[in-house]
């Protein structure tokens, strides 16, 4: 079944909370923002209204997070932009006063979920900041040594809200124990570190997306590391590039290459590769999501589409984006599970 994406749309104001401009998604290939569906995927639309005259068709949304308290409320990192969030289930969204731009990492402390950490380029430098009231106040807690590096990711741990993670352009992982009051370097992936992703089974297994080369995975907290396909007669295939990882509840991790979907049921130590449709084999899977309540019902994003199967990966069904702009992110809502969105951006390769 193929589900074509919102034939005919149209969108009146501007690129970005500001100027004038008028978008047909049929026609207009540089539309972004959310897409949303009610319906676990039957329809989508595009939700990107700030008011009757403004709208963010125009941003490249490069995080999205869902606030796992109060699940209305949305916060997206975007390019050049800062962090815009939503109150009310991307009904509407506001830009955030956020010092810094290219925010490629948001966290939530779910236990305190006013407490938000974000990851940006605060005048050439790559920085991450805290705030403990939603975003209204903001402190930096850590500072890349130079200009020209940037904060590529980060991952807060579900169980110790003290545990953070992230990755730089640079291919450096970080740690802090203690909330960000201070931070230790554990490695060198010589790769831009575009996802971290904590195993949904124990914490000291974390997982990271050395993009367009491989994955590398930690069991012990950082304390050593491993790159998961390498020297391994069942592991991702040899001219494989990762782009994207994703968790499943019953332990099982996804990879999405530039050379199919793969599938590890032991930390990465092996893999197997799991049919997609042909059409898609040809364009890297730049995002994956399986849903949190049934681990059989994942979606990709892949160019053009979004790809989803309801019983492990056997069947897909397909949904036509019109933009040339691709799902980088795809969240089902953890409330809700029939809501899902996905995050518009572009790649330069």
């Amino acid at each position: 079944m193929r589900k074509y994406l919102l034939g005919v749309f149209l969108v009146f104001g501007s690129m970005f909370l500001s100027g004038c401009s008028l978008l047909n998604t049929t026609t207009s290939k540089s539309i972004g923002g959310i897409l949303k569906t009610e319906d676990a995927g039957t329809n989508w639309e595009f939700k990107n209204k700030v008011d009757d005259k403004k709208n963010i068709s125009g941003i490249d949304v490069l995080q999205m997070v869902i606030d796992p308290v109060d699940t209305s409320r949305l916060y997206l990192g975007t390019r050049k932009k800062g962090i815009v969030f939503s109150t009310d289930g991307a009904e509407s969204w506001k830009k955030m006063k956020f010092p810094a731009n290219n925010v490629y990492g948001i966290e939530i402390n779910r236990f305190r979920p006013g407490t938000v950490y974000a990851s940006g380029v605060y005048k050439k430098r790559g920085k991450i900041f805290k705030s403990e009231n939603y975003g209204t106040d903001w402190k930096e807690i850590y500072t890349e040594p130079a200009d020209g590096t940037t904060i590529t990711a980060l991952a807060l741990s579900d169980n110790n809200p003290n545990v953070l993670y992230a990755g730089t352009g640079e291919g450096a992982i970080l740690k802090t124990v203690d909330a960000g009051k201070t931070w230790r370097k554990l490695y060198n992936a010589k790769a831009i570190i575009s996802q971290i992703l904590f195993d949904k089974i124990t914490d000291e297994t974390v997982y990271f997306v050395g993009y367009r080369k491989n994955l590398l995975v930690t069991k012990d907290g950082g304390s050593n590391f491993q790159i998961s396909r390498e020297g391994q007669a069942n592991g991702i295939s040899g001219n494989s590039l990762v782009f994207s990882v994703a968790g499943a509840s019953d332990g099982n991790i996804y990879v999405g290459t530039n050379n199919g979907l793969f599938k590890s049921s032991n930390q990465g130590e092996t893999f197997e590769k799991i049919n997609i449709l042909s059409d898609s084999k040809k364009f890297p899977i730049r995002s994956i999501v399986v849903n949190p309540k049934n681990p059989q019902e994942m979606l990709y994003g892949a160019a053009q589409a979004i790809y989803k199967s309801v019983d492990g990966g056997k069947h897909w069904s397909t949904f036509q984006l019109d933009t040339e702009k691709v799902a980088g992110n795809i969240l089902f809502n953890p409330s809700d599970v029939s809501i899902i969105y996905a995050g518009l951006r572009s790649f330069n390769k």
